[in-house]
């Protein structure tokens, strides 16, 4: 928590004073964080960046705005690295996000700061956002739930942006809550999905208007891309145990390929990177530090640089790759994958050799082909392995996050309840 809200208490005490009843909002009372690269009116939206430091809001963003309005008390904002564009949690700003099950390894990131938070007890709820993984990464080194919602089910907007968003990343990009627990995940995406009118793309659609199976119908894959037949140890363990859990609990599982997947990878890393440079170049290497200079570079190393022909080619891919995508969903219920092809890794892993930064952009494939797909994705702790959380990440069709909400509830009634890290 890099900056603390000084009338969190004095506002509780109001609430509890109050006495709402069964009136109450539904995030009454419930103490919660936002990140640090949103807008909350009277704190900076500083985005891990020195330069940003007085960057003072003067409105809310939507997603902090439903926030409020849902009762939740806010105790403070939450750390992110430079930019939000690392999975790690590191600035010049406000230093280092460690891990609280182990200090050697990384919360995750963007949003390492909220799920640190509140897997050490610093609220309930902790707000983040997600371009490639930034929820549900975190969520999977601290042992927590999140979900990734479907495209536009969250409002999202930055008052004090300075232009709006490139059209690939505003089309990847969610805001969304990390937990403790599948229930508390859905009753804050109820809260944060109220109507925004500062969000054209905002939908109310209830799910996706498929029919619904009695028994839910699970695709997996031992191993998802061509180019790694062989799953980490402790990554093949977490998915056996959630493969054989769901099966338990009445779930039809069938082991298939997630269609269109390995180009889904390339064609997040070509747009992203493509409209980065364009749209934030000249900025990044201005005002970022060296180290993040060399995690930008080393992106930039693993996609192709587009021209505008390149690039409508593939916008236009990424249109065929989520209505295969669509089709397959016909077939099945949801996906159940990796969140990331390693365990979760040691602090600033991304600013090592340039061998180390490709194995790690391979290793979070299964993060952000959900991304350019658009699709609602909910990662759920399945353990420790060697003292270190595991999880996966169920996957649906577009607009059921309910729905794979439900096969998440199932998943987590069926394995042993998670622990909570020593901070002693």
């Amino acid at each position: 928590v890099v900056e603390v809200a000084t009338d969190c208490l004095d506002q509780a005490d109001r609430m509890d004073a109050s006495h709402p009843g069964q009136d109450a909002p539904p995030l009454w009372g419930v103490p919660a964080t936002t990140k640090s690269n949103t807008d909350q009116i009277g704190f900076a939206n500083s985005n891990g960046l020195p330069a940003l430091a007085g960057n003072i809001a003067t409105d809310d963003s939507p997603v902090n705005a439903n926030l409020k309005a849902a009762g939740a008390v806010i105790l403070g904002r939450t750390n992110t690295p430079e930019f939000s564009l690392r999975w790690f949690t590191s600035n010049p700003l406000h230093g280092t996000t460690k891990n609280p099950w182990n200090d050697r390894l990384t919360p995750g990131g963007s949003s390492g700061g909220a799920s640190a938070a509140v897997a050490a007890g610093i609220g309930s709820i902790g707000l983040g956002n997600d371009l490639g993984g930034s929820l549900r990464y975190p969520a999977y080194c601290c042992g927590l739930v999140s979900i990734r919602p479907s495209q536009g089910r969250i409002p999202a907007f930055t008052p004090s942006a300075q232009a709006e968003r490139a059209p690939a990343a505003a089309a990847m990009s969610v805001q969304g809550p990390i937990t403790r627990t599948v229930e508390d995940t859905r009753l804050a995406l109820s809260a944060l999905a109220s109507r925004s009118p500062h969000d054209p793309d905002w939908v109310n659609a209830p799910d996706s208007g498929r029919p619904r199976r009695e028994a839910p119908r699970i695709g997996y894959s031992p191993a998802l891309f061509a180019d790694t037949p062989v799953p980490h140890p402790a990554v093949a363990e977490a998915m056996e145990a959630a493969r054989a859990a769901l099966a338990a609990r009445g779930a039809e599982m069938i082991e298939r390929p997630f269609d269109g997947i390995d180009r889904a990878a390339e064609v997040w890393g070509d747009l992203l990177m493509t409209e980065t440079e364009i749209t934030m170049g000249d900025m990044i290497r201005q005002q970022t530090s060296g180290g993040f200079q060399k995690v930008y570079a080393g992106f930039l190393a693993q996609a192709r640089a587009l021209d505008l022909p390149g690039y409508l080619a593939t916008m236009g891919e990424r249109t065929a790759l989520r209505r295969g995508a669509s089709r397959m969903f016909d077939d099945i219920d949801a996906y159940l994958m990796p969140v990331s092809l390693l365990p979760p890794v040691e602090l600033d892993m991304d600013m090592g050799d340039d061998a180390t930064q490709a194995a790690l952009i391979r290793a979070q494939r299964p993060l952000f082909i959900v991304n350019v797909l658009g699709l609602p994705s909910v990662a759920v702790p399945t353990g420790l392995c060697d003292g270190v959380p595991m999880g996966v990440q169920i996957v649906g069709p577009q607009f059921d996050d309910m729905a794979i909400l439900d096969i998440a509830a199932a998943l987590e009634a069926a394995l042993p309840p998670m622990p909570r890290p020593s901070l002693s």
